[in-house]
């Protein structure tokens, strides 16, 4: 009898080290750098220190760096579009959800949580206060991070906290669910317990609110280069988004400061 117990709670052992095993290792990939979150870049290093100072618990440390990459980079889009590393997020100051994404995602690694970014499409009433995408859906992300033994879902770091106050308020006197960068019943807080939301907020307030689920990829270099972005720019498209990013950028500005 003894020896059966003996057996059985060794062969526990070994099931839960090969769970822990198999766990580390899946999770590897999302603590490495990739061209785009540049984890090991040192000006990203110095960006999570600024972030988190001495602070060591992980969920504590992850909710700073939300905040940091929700108010320090102001919502906005630059010429490059989509196409910035996070050290370049991190220089230009302003990002939407792809490149804010992709310095979140770059500095939750660097401070050693594995974090990933899911692409989806969103309807493109959400920025169509400031930008036309010209198509129905725009391409969206929003980061899963994995703290304490599960992934969470959260794009709450987008919208800066200035802007989504006003945007909110516009929203509730207009009776709108969605525009001006957010959802009216989305989140700027996360508490790195559960999912947040302030974009991507699919509770069926708004039917149409996404159509497709793109998955995860590397980082964004690879979603687009994948071939099912909606929002790929040509040419042409490059020169209509470098002059129609500064009105919009304009727009997103005079919003912001009623409640600065």
């Amino acid at each position: 009898m003894k020896n059966n117990v003996t057996t059985l709670m060794a062969a526990f052992v070994l099931v839960v080290l090969t769970v822990d095993t198999t766990i580390a290792s899946s999770l590897e990939q999302w603590l490495v750098p990739t061209k785009y979150i540049e984890s090991g870049h040192a000006a990203i290093i110095a960006a999570v220190d600024k972030a988190v100072g001495s602070e060591k618990d992980p969920v504590k440390r992850a909710v700073k760096i939300h905040d940091f990459v929700r108010d320090e980079i102001r919502f906005g889009w630059s010429s490059a579009f989509y196409n910035q590393s996070a050290s370049q997020v991190l220089d230009t100051g302003y990002g939407f959800c792809n490149t804010k994404g992709t310095l979140f995602v770059a500095m939750l690694r660097a401070a050693g949580i594995p974090a990933r970014q899911h692409f989806v499409s969103i309807n493109a009433e959400i920025i169509a206060d400031f930008i036309s995408p010209g198509s129905a859906y725009v391409d969206h992300s929003y980061a899963e991070v994995f703290l304490d033994g599960k992934w969470l879902s959260v794009d709450s770091y987008i919208v800066d906290s200035h802007l989504f106050n006003s945007a909110r308020a516009v929203l509730i006197r207009e009776s709108r669910k969605i525009g001006y960068g957010i959802h009216q019943n989305g989140s700027l807080e996360w508490d790195g317990i559960s999912d947040s939301f302030a974009q991507f907020v699919n509770d069926g307030a708004h039917p149409n609110l996404t159509k497709t689920d793109f998955g995860i990829f590397a980082d964004v270099g690879e979603f687009y280069a994948s071939g099912k972005a909606i929002n790929k720019l040509g040419a042409i498209g490059k020169l209509f988004f470098s002059i129609a990013k500064s009105g919009a950028n304009k727009k997103i500005e005079k919003l912001r400061v009623e409640s600065e």
